[in-house]
């Protein structure tokens, strides 16, 4: 049975029954690979190639695979679940806004892995970095995974993670994902970015929604789609117009 953060209530308080079936919602597939790359601003081909490898050449003219990064929900029906779409904010994090080249990605993981018995280390630890390594947070030190664990000292937390809300335990449950290209806003404006757009595996089934709302943009969209003036939709919602012009560009790139 769900507990905490995860045990359905009706109004009244009573309990309900659990349309998750005692499985932890963050954990089901719920995504295919375009809306995970339209959340993320990421080609789709890109998220393909993180999720399940690909193919290149070698010196003796064969073809190898290269390891997939994260474990896919449902890898054979190509379905990502919200702990999926995490592990690759923060890959994005680090592969297009920070320039960390995919080698030192995968020894840095790699190296997490066998070091701290962390299967999933892109979801369970805040990684950091300077541009150039990847970094994260242990006993207290911060430790240079992608060199083996080599001290690092003044390394700053990224705009990318603090995008993703975590329990007291740590654990993701809440992402705020940019809603415009993050490569069109300067960087020191990263930080500014609002956050009017949340997605919430307990919420609208894990769709991006308005943040203190059940609004999904996908709703907002379509109304705007239709030709309603985006001050009309905001007064039928009682949100700010702001809020719905954040919704109507969530979900504008993927019509």
């Amino acid at each position: 049975m769900l507990v905490g953060r995860f045990a359905i209530e009706s109004k009244r308080g009573s309990r309900v029954k659990d349309p998750y079936r005692g499985q932890d919602p963050r954990q089901l597939p719920a995504y295919d690979s375009f809306r995970v790359a339209h959340y993320l601003r990421v080609p789709e081909r890109t998220i393909e190639n993180w999720s399940f490898g690909y193919a290149y050449p070698t010196r003796q003219g064969t073809r190898r695979m290269t390891e997939p990064l994260i474990r896919v929900a449902d890898p054979a029906k190509h379905l990502f679940s919200f702990e999926n779409l995490i592990e690759l904010h923060v890959l994005a994090a680090l592969r297009r806004e920070h320039k960390v080249e995919m080698p030192k990605i995968r020894k840095a993981i790699r190296y997490l892995q066998d070091k701290f018995n962390s299967p999933r280390p892109l979801l369970e630890r805040d990684m950091e970095t300077d541009g150039t390594d990847v970094f994260v947070r242990e006993f207290e030190s911060l430790i240079n995974a992608s060199l083996s664990g080599q001290m690092a000292i003044d390394v700053v937390l990224r705009a990318h993670l603090k995008r993703i809300e975590r329990d007291f335990r740590g654990v993701p449950v809440r992402l705020f994902p940019f809603t415009r290209p993050a490569e069109n806003i300067k960087p020191d404006q990263l930080d500014n970015v609002p956050r009017f757009v949340a997605i919430d595996p307990l919420v609208a089934y894990g769709r991006p929604v308005i943040v203190g709302t059940r609004v999904p943009t996908a709703e907002v969209f379509e109304r705007f789609a239709a030709g309603e003036q985006p001050d009309d939709i905001a007064k039928d919602f009682g949100r700010t117009e702001e809020e719905i012009l954040e919704a109507i560009r969530c979900e504008a790139q993927a019509a």
